[in-house]
């Protein structure tokens, strides 16, 4: 059973958890969740697909991500993510917080991984995700536009996008 800290409505943590599979906090609390970007030197992102007999969003395609366990920073959350997920290890001096956003039940603080390794190496968590490939922007955003992808990204894409123009200097070809 995972554990969750809750927070309250300005993202500061509470003494008070509550297990993930319990559903969503009760008013006035919230939880923490992750959601991390890797990027290749060729400007492609990783996705997962996830399984199919999942409750939540099954067959869609998402980023890394999920709750922030008990105890955790943000980017601790994160960089356990990747690796339970995709068995790809990240260090914290490759990982940048560039989003934070709140919903009806939570914060997501969303991370940016710029690394290169072979999709060959990613050892995927079967419980939870199908398979894995890189993708370009173009391909993303034909992705979003066909409802292939879980759609809390939909809530803050052009953002993000925006984001690494400006403070990366990427070229984005939509």
């Amino acid at each position: 059973m995972e554990i969750i800290d809750l927070y309250n409505n300005k993202k500061q943590r509470f003494n008070k958890t509550m297990a993930r599979e319990a559903g969503e906090p009760m008013e006035g609390e919230y939880k923490l969740s992750v959601h991390t970007w890797i990027l290749n030197s060729r400007g492609e992102l990783l996705i997962q697909k996830r399984r199919n007999d999942l409750e939540r969003n099954p067959g869609k395609w998402a980023f890394t991500g999920g709750a922030v366990d008990t105890g955790e920073n943000s980017i601790e959350g994160a960089i356990r993510e990747v690796q339970e997920e995709l068995n790809i290890t990240v260090e914290e001096e490759e990982i940048e917080l560039l989003l934070t956003f709140k919903r009806e039940h939570g914060f997501v603080d969303v991370f940016l991984v710029k690394k290169d390794f072979d999709i060959e190496d990613v050892k995927v968590q079967e419980e939870e995700v199908e398979k894995v490939k890189w993708v370009s922007l173009k391909e993303l955003n034909s992705m979003l536009e066909n409802d292939e992808f879980v759609k809390s990204v939909k809530l803050y894409y052009e953002l993000f996008i925006r984001l690494l123009e400006k403070c990366h200097n990427l070229k984005i070809i939509k």
